[in-house]
């Protein structure tokens, strides 16, 4: 298994990267012949300015899908970013001083040598924010993606659509394993309208990638998504303990063959054992689950 914190870099498709940053999140640089645009930051405990650039020397743009501090540490390095307007506010909130030292306390024994240095991780990087729309398109040159709203997870929580490899960036918007259980998340119901409304747009992509893996999904796995969103049963969830979740509940359809094929008896066996499934067998499988707290069942 590699090292939480070794970065490595994966081209998905042409000219768009996939790059594992530290603790189980990734994420993506598209270039275009004009700009290159990266899609989140990561925690910013290594340097995402110096790997981004052994990838390119293009003028760099950059956006982040949502607010969390897992996609937005790295933003120290650049000027000015782009993100919807309704994560201005957990935006502000994940970038804060206390917010930036409770992480690197619950962290610091983890991290290699070269990446450690409290008062260096404490740097503000609230930058310039320039809020984008749904249905925005970026010109990258000879290259357009569109901003797609989908909130959810958080209220301001965006994809982005690379046209030219027919790939969604779907940043925490879509998994086999969505988090609805944050104060900032929407109500289950009004998650289900966003995925049927990217539904409606499936025949704009063929691959989805998410912030926290290399599995590439096919469109294939929404509907799934949106029959467990809409099916949610307290009686048949489950204790999820998480520690930024909180007291939660998961809900889950289709663990059975992860069960079958593997051997898991629950969902926390298989999170601790997950980089021993194939990541080509977890998009294929296409379970689902929902982690939520029963308030946002409304």
């Amino acid at each position: 298994m590699a090292n939480k914190t070794d970065t490595k870099i994966t081209e998905i498709a042409d000219n768009l990267y996939h790059i594992y940053d530290s603790l189980d999140v990734f994420y993506s640089l598209i270039l275009g012949t004009e700009y290159a645009l990266l899609i989140d930051s990561g925690y910013g405990f290594g340097n995402v300015y110096e790997t981004v650039r052994t990838l390119t020397d293009l003028p760099l743009r950059v956006i982040n899908t949502h607010g969390h501090i897992d996609h937005i540490q790295g933003n120290v390095h650049f000027k000015e970013v782009l993100i919807h307007k309704d994560d201005f506010k957990i935006y502000g909130k994940h970038s804060s001083l206390i917010m930036k030292a409770g992480l690197y306390m619950n962290v610091k024994n983890i991290l290699p040598p070269e990446q450690k240095g409290f008062l260096k991780y404490l740097k503000p990087i609230t930058k310039k924010l320039k809020a984008v729309s749904d249905g925005e398109i970026i010109e990258l040159g000879n290259r357009e993606v569109e901003i797609i709203h989908t909130p959810g997870h958080t209220k301001g929580s965006i994809c982005i659509l690379d046209k030219k490899t027919r790939t969604l960036i779907s940043g925490d918007s879509f998994s086999s394993h969505i988090w609805l259980c944050l104060d900032e998340s929407t109500s289950i119901s009004e998650y289900v309208d966003t995925v049927e409304k990217v539904i409606n747009r499936s025949s704009d992509f063929d691959e989805m990638i998410s912030s926290h893996s290399l599995a590439r999904f096919k469109p294939t796995i929404l509907p799934k998504i949106k029959h467990c969103a809409e099916n949610v049963s307290i009686e048949k969830s489950r204790s999820y303990m998480a520690a930024l979740a909180g007291e939660s509940l998961i809900y889950k359809e289709g663990f059975e063959e992860v069960t079958k094929r593997y051997g898991f008896k629950n969902f926390n066996e298989f999170i601790m054992h997950v980089a021993e499934v194939p990541i080509e067998e977890i998009a294929e499988i296409e379970f689902t689950s929902i982690v939520y707290k029963p308030e946002k069942l409304k």
